[in-house]
């Protein structure tokens, strides 16, 4: 019997986004903003730019993806498959899109990748006896916060300097905010020079439609029980307090973040929350120590090919001598 597919569309999505710390790069974060408020009916997009350009595409990915995913019953069979490719005994996890808690049917093919479904690849590899390695290939500007700090925290005790599988991040493009915080915790970080990771940082986007309600000859009145009920909702001015507590959210995911990357790089949590949330390429990053270095594709994966090698010649060593 196959359960219908679970509910997972742009409210998760958006209950994730607005309002709420994320860790994204500032341009997508326009882009999701236009997006979600556009699917969601705040506003209505009428400007032609690439910001709102892009967001419309975002939205006509999702109207497809949704189809396809209801017309399969959004269920795929895995039995006897693992859910990752494989290169030789090197398990290859993809990571690209916006980072989310619960992508649901919202997967790649509509710009959004789930944490939920990063974790039980990145578990399904480490328990795999198949595998000897992991490839992590990164092409994303971030997310949002919910989710991610379980699934690094995973990754972390899974890999080499922890006993684990060595895992090496390939930045193919992008590892910014979110999708750092996970290249972070790789054993090795590798990428070419036009390579982009870092924005060390945490930001939250609250758009008040207030002065468009006034104009458009609407009044709205909020009736609340509790001072504190719906504070920072579109249709009413951000308040000091709500502001406040809003900047406070953001400044304790960023020190959170600063202290994983800390760990995961180890470097000073001075040095980085000295890069100011900016991101980097190239040189720079490898000498900010964001980055171990600059290669080609093929000797970044030839390094972790002969670190599996070496893995597999001390365990036969090792049962040898036993």
């Amino acid at each position: 019997m196959k359960l219908p597919p679970r509910p997972c569309g742009f409210s998760n999505i958006a209950s994730q986004m607005l309002n709420r710390p994320l860790l994204i790069h500032p341009h997508k974060v326009e882009v999701l903003v236009c997006a979600l408020h556009t699917k969601l009916g705040i506003v209505k997009m009428e400007t032609i730019d690439g910001v709102t350009l892009e967001a419309q595409g975002m939205l006509h990915q999702a109207e497809l993806a949704q189809q396809q995913a209801l017309a399969r019953d959004a269920s795929y069979d895995r039995e006897g498959r693992k859910p990752y490719e494989m290169s030789g005994d090197i398990a290859v996890i993809r990571i690209e899109g916006t980072l989310v808690h619960k992508a649901g049917w919202l997967d790649a093919l509509s710009g959004f990748c789930g944490y939920t479904t990063l974790a039980q690849r990145f578990a399904a590899a480490f328990a795999d006896p198949d595998v000897t390695g992991i490839w992590v290939e990164i092409d994303s500007p971030g997310g949002s916060v919910a989710g991610l700090f379980a699934l690094v925290e995973e990754i972390a005790l899974g890999t080499q300097s922890m006993g684990g599988k060595p895992v090496y991040a390939w930045v193919n493009e992008m590892a910014c905010s979110a999708a750092y915080a996970i290249a972070c915790v790789c054993d090795k970080v590798f990428g070419p020079r036009d390579a982009i990771v870092g924005s060390i940082g945490s930001v939250i986007v609250h758009t008040s439609i207030a002065a468009a309600l006034e104009e458009g000859g609407v009044s709205v009145k909020v009736i609340r029980a509790g001072e504190r009920k719906y504070r920072g909702n579109s249709m009413e001015e951000l308040d000091e307090a709500t502001e406040t507590k809003l900047q406070t959210a953001v400044d304790e995911t960023r020190d959170r973040f600063a202290n994983l990357v800390s760990m995961g790089r180890n470097l000073p949590v001075a040095d980085v929350l000295a890069t100011e949330a900016d991101w980097f390429s190239g040189d720079d990053a490898v000498r900010l120590g964001l980055m171990d270095e600059v290669l080609a594709e093929r000797t970044a994966w030839a390094r972790l090919e002969d670190e599996c090698d070496r893995i597999k010649r001390s365990e036969r060593e090792r049962r040898h001598l036993s």
